[in-house]
């Protein structure tokens, strides 16, 4: 897939760090526009997609992870980076959850920007050649099934990758979630973090697992159950007919979280 100059929006309040962050950026390569405000930057958002958000943590209205929320419902697949003057663990953390790339210093060097910035670009990249890749699949294995003859419903077996607990069934190879009928709309993290707890159905798993299992990295137990509840916020959102009262994914106080099996048998 060939990409064309990728776009940068630069926020920040202070004009000096807007016009020296933008010029920078220009002079290699990018195509960029600034804002200077919040509100100002949605507005933009809402006209056209940017690859890449340089968002000031701190600024008069909306500050930089309000902006990086509102912007998601937007344009989920842009990458974010946060400018701060000052970091602290409750921004971090709320940046983890929006799925914030990195956190840069003002006082950052422009090497240390341009190599900040050149790395969440090849990552936004990368992964939009992932899913343009899965789509072609799920389209090449369509037009086959097509050919194949009239489409009939397929118990769902181990060698599919199917996993099913109950009436929750879930395909690794298509990364695909049904609840019956009803196909689930679940972000990567949250498909991720389902099949960690399916593939260990009723058995508690402790948050530092589920980070561990759906994430790929260590947490305290703390932090880890800190990123984790917001994926299991809006997995019941999905999954559960009531969300305030569960019965599919089940909270182990103080531990972490279970997934009920009742007379349902699990299929690997």
């Amino acid at each position: 897939m060939e990409h064309g100059p990728s776009r940068i929006l630069v926020v920040d309040d202070e004009l000096p760090i807007r016009t020296t962050l933008g010029d920078l950026l220009r002079r290699r390569g990018y195509l960029v526009e600034t804002a200077a405000s919040g509100e100002e930057a949605l507005a933009l958002i809402h006209q056209r997609p940017f690859d890449l958000l340089l968002l000031d943590l701190k600024m008069p209205g909306l500050g930089g992870l309000e902006v990086a929320q509102r912007a998601r419902e937007r344009q989920p697949q842009a990458a974010i980076i946060i400018l701060t003057g000052h970091g602290s663990l409750e921004s971090a953390l709320e940046g983890m959850h929006l799925g914030v790339f990195d956190y840069l210093l003002k006082t950052a060097s422009p090497q240390e920007v341009l190599a900040r910035v050149e790395a969440a670009i090849a990552q936004q990249q990368e992964a939009q050649r992932q899913r343009a890749l899965l789509e072609a699949l799920h389209k090449v294995v369509s037009e086959l099934q097509g050919r194949a003859g009239e489409e009939r419903a397929v118990e769902p077996g181990p060698a599919e990758g199917w996993i099913r607990v109950g009436d929750l069934q879930i395909s690794t190879w298509k990364q695909q979630a049904r609840l019956g009928d009803q196909v689930l709309n679940l972000t990567p993290t949250e498909f991720r973090v389902l099949v960690c707890l399916a593939q260990q159905a009723g058995q508690v798993m402790s948050y530092q697992q589920i980070i561990r299992c759906a994430q790929g990295y260590e947490a305290a137990s703390y932090e880890a159950a800190e990123l984790i509840k917001p994926h299991i916020y809006h997995l019941r959102q999905k999954l559960e007919p009531d969300p305030s009262n569960p019965r599919y994914i089940l909270t182990v106080r103080g531990t972490g979280y279970l997934l009920a099996v009742s007379e349902q048998q699990k299929s690997p």
